[in-house]
């Protein structure tokens, strides 16, 4: 089953839970940032790891339209952000007929923009493992 994790952030913290996602959904790919260095064909699902704001780049948007059913399965999301911009970027998402798990984002205050601080509570962690299972339920 192919999986993969991408993010579009700044944040250790995010970076730091991306990669345990990435960990314990047992991906293919190391974690990989938005673009994608590898085209997301044939995958069962698809993590987006994002700090969601107002106004998205160009590519972002272009690439989370780009995810339909014929390619990528499943699309769940990791997000930094308000309901209201995760709305967004949910949105963009569905453009294409992908299965979007819209019911359970996981939502994480990611902290500082700073790559080098990977600061992670074990609450926070848990919560993530948690997460990831609800996920595995959820996909069809």
């Amino acid at each position: 089953m192919r999986m993969r994790v991408l993010t579009h952030t700044n944040k250790g913290k995010l970076l730091a839970i991306a990669d345990e996602v990435t960990k314990l959904i047992e991906a293919d790919k190391a974690t990989d940032v938005i673009p994608a260095a590898y085209p997301c064909d044939g995958e069962r699902l698809v993590v987006i790891v994002a700090t969601a704001k107002p106004n998205m780049p160009d590519y972002f948007g272009r690439f989370v339209r780009s995810l339909k059913k014929s390619l990528t399965a499943n699309v769940a999301f990791i997000i930094d952000g308000t309901p209201e911009n995760a709305k967004n970027i949910v949105d963009m998402a569905k453009t294409n007929d992908s299965n979007v798990i819209e019911d359970n984002i996981l939502y994480i205050n990611g902290g500082l923009p700073f790559k080098f601080i990977k600061k992670v509570t074990e609450e926070e962690m848990n919560s993530v493992r948690e997460w990831v299972k609800a996920i595995r339920a959820a996909m069809k």
